[in-house]
């Protein structure tokens, strides 16, 4: 597990908020599993491109290629014929900025969602010990 990320796991079994010490086990596993699914999600993504850029350059550059012309194909139909005229000029490297640039905006919103859903987690088990401590002070006859 990211070492970045494995405070929030940590940090729930110490959070005074969380309640009981099942509550706070409770939420530092599902930290815990939503740490490990971004750290799997982002180990295969990284591993799958390292692995066609380096095993598979020709895959890599065809990709970046049709990429780039695709994008000079956009470019031309909003309007900007000399911008896909120099796209066109070179598509395989306009196509890797491409690549680069989705590529980023997949971890910005990978990264997002597990920020989202620790948000989540962290809401729920500090409702739960809420309503545990309430229902500790009811005296039942």
């Amino acid at each position: 597990m990211s070492s970045i990320y494995s405070a929030s796991a940590v940090g729930a079994m110490v959070d005074p908020t969380k309640g009981s010490l099942t509550n706070r086990s409770q939420c530092a596993k599902e930290h815990f599993k939503n740490n490990f699914a971004l750290d799997a999600k982002m180990a295969l993504a990284g591993a799958g491109g390292a692995y066609v850029a380096l095993k598979k350059p020709s895959v890599a550059v065809n990709l970046a290629k049709v990429v780039g012309e695709f994008g000079a194909k956009i470019v031309k139909s909003l309007g900007g014929k000399n911008l896909a005229k120099n796209i066109l000029k070179n598509p395989s490297k306009y196509g890797a900025y491409g690549l680069a640039a989705a590529g980023a905006l997949w971890v910005l919103n990978t990264i997002s969602k597990h920020v989202y859903k620790a948000g989540q987690i962290d809401q729920k088990y500090t409702d739960a010990a809420a309503i545990e401590s309430q229902t500790k002070n009811v005296i039942l006859y």
